[in-house]
């Protein structure tokens, strides 16, 4: 029985670390949700798949430590299925910290609208100038033009209106 749990013990755990290495280093994640449903069901990031794999692994590899050091087996069993529980959150609980530090590196020019910016080359009236303006916590540089009557010299703070035709539609703050 002993030598039985041992190369299901092995076989999970190996599976788990490829499986593991494959999503945390080549982005190819083997799990599956279940059904149509608009939440997401797995693990908070570990997946049905691997959570059974972390489980059924470190369970039985406590049990077979357990049993080698001669304990009951009904006890052994407790202490493997307390100590699989706890390494499916430990391990949910480390995938949810790793993904939480993701920034998004997507932006689209539309996010300018309704934000402050600076001047970084004059905006004449009736041309275009540059701007930079923060957009998910990078600076981005955008073409701009303003619909106001004066130019806008460089360093000056100002409101972006619109985005159009590949341009920030921008307008001076007052004073």
């Amino acid at each position: 029985m002993i030598t039985t749990i041992t190369y299901i013990s092995l076989f999970c755990g190996g599976l788990l670390i490829l499986l593991m290495l494959l999503s945390l280093l080549g982005g190819l994640d083997l799990d599956f949700d279940f059904g149509d449903t608009d939440t997401d069901v797995d693990a908070g990031g570990l997946g049905v798949v691997k959570s059974t794999l972390t489980f059924v692994s470190v369970c039985l590899w406590i049990i077979r430590i357990a049993l080698l050091a001669g304990m009951n087996p009904g006890v052994a069993a407790t202490i493997g299925i307390g100590a699989g529980v706890l390494a499916v959150l430990l391990l949910t609980l480390l995938l949810r910290l790793l993904l939480k530090n993701q920034e998004n590196v997507n932006w689209s020019p539309d996010q300018s609208i309704n934000k402050m910016a600076k001047v970084y080359l004059r905006i004449p009236t009736g041309s275009s100038g540059l701007i930079h303006i923060n957009i998910n916590g990078a600076t981005r540089e955008l073409k701009a033009k303003t619909n106001d009557l004066i130019d806008i010299a460089t360093g000056e703070e100002v409101y972006v209106q619109d985005y159009q035709n590949g341009f920030a539609i921008v307008s001076k703050m007052n004073d």
